[in-house]
């Protein structure tokens, strides 16, 4: 498939400091693409560049074959964002953005943002200003996703939601993809990536340090176990990688259906075993680990 977004060699820096790093990037079209990181990891910079909000200080980013930086109006005009942090005008009510937003978009359809307002149960009569903070993001994404558009960011699209609220959204996703409109989702919460995303990229002080096939991934299982004292030499296939071993434990990681492995795991002698399924959590924890919590620190004795 052609890529709908073309990053390389993109570099955004502030003084010393680099919000972008050599950032290299692509998104095959028709994908829901997931992007991943910590805050300040540049996720919301790399976003910025690809709208053409900020200029990189080196590197090239293509949007739907654009150049994000020398063509960044038509970018605007072919591409629908969702910032993680909307702006709305207090004063209109909810029905009023989404007819000025539906109008000013070449690609808006008013009727499908009313429509989608309905499905996410939001009162366009009200006041932007007396509405909540889901609310607001109700509105935002109502009228984002009604946008026609062959290219979709969306930046944070259920920060504030509520669960049911939440799972509507990601079906809204779906379903656009389904139209044919490439997503690009940014995202903090794993489970919403791992669920609805074909592919994700990790990010790591600007730079893309992990790209993934979530197809692949629901097909990996990590085995633990003990090897027997007496029996040290465990046969290896070619389909088992050995992630650790040492004094008498081994960690091993499995491709495929694990019904490829039982009879393996049966013959092989390794004692106390255990098998769970590898997750996107285990990968990005390998990128990011967490950092454990120091009682003494918290004061908890």
């Amino acid at each position: 498939m052609p890529n709908i977004i073309e990053v390389s060699g993109l570099t955004k820096r502030y003084g010393s400091f680099a919000a972008l790093d050599d950032c290299c990037l692509t998104v095959p079209e028709g994908a829901i693409f997931g992007l991943l990181g910590p805050n300040g990891a540049g996720k919301t910079t790399l976003i910025r560049c690809l709208m053409g909000y900020l200029r990189p200080t080196s590197g090239v980013a293509k949007a739907d074959g654009l150049d994000c930086e020398h063509q960044s109006l038509q970018v605007r005009q072919r591409v629908g964002y969702l910032p993680a942090e909307t702006k709305l005008f207090r004063l209109m009510r909810g029905r009023d953005c989404i007819d000025f937003f539906s109008a000013i978009h070449p690609r808006g359809n008013q009727q499908l943002a009313l429509s989608i307002a309905q499905r996410l149960e939001l009162d366009i009569g009200r006041r932007v200003g007396f509405m909540s903070t889901g609310m607001r993001q109700k509105l935002a994404i109502a009228c984002v996703m009604s946008c026609e558009c062959r290219l979709m960011i969306l930046d944070e699209p259920t920060a504030n939601l509520d669960p049911t609220v939440r799972a509507e959204v990601l079906k809204l996703v779906r379903e656009a993809n389904q139209r044919g409109t490439t997503v690009a989702f940014c995202s903090h919460v794993l489970s919403e990536i791992e669920e609805i995303c074909d592919r994700a990229a990790i990010l790591k002080r600007g730079q893309v340090v992990r790209s993934i096939d979530l197809r692949d991934i629901r097909f990996v299982h990590r085995v633990q176990a003990a090897i027997p004292v007496d029996d040290p030499k465990v046969v290896i296939p070619d389909s088992v990688r050995i992630i650790f071993r040492e004094a008498g434990r081994i960690v091993l990681e499995m491709d495929g259906p694990l019904d490829n492995h039982l009879r393996w795991l049966c013959d092989c002698g390794l004692q106390s075993v255990q098998i769970e399924s590898i997750g996107l959590r285990s990968i990005y924890d390998s990128v990011h680990p967490r950092v454990p919590i120091l009682k003494d620190a918290i004061g908890v004795p």
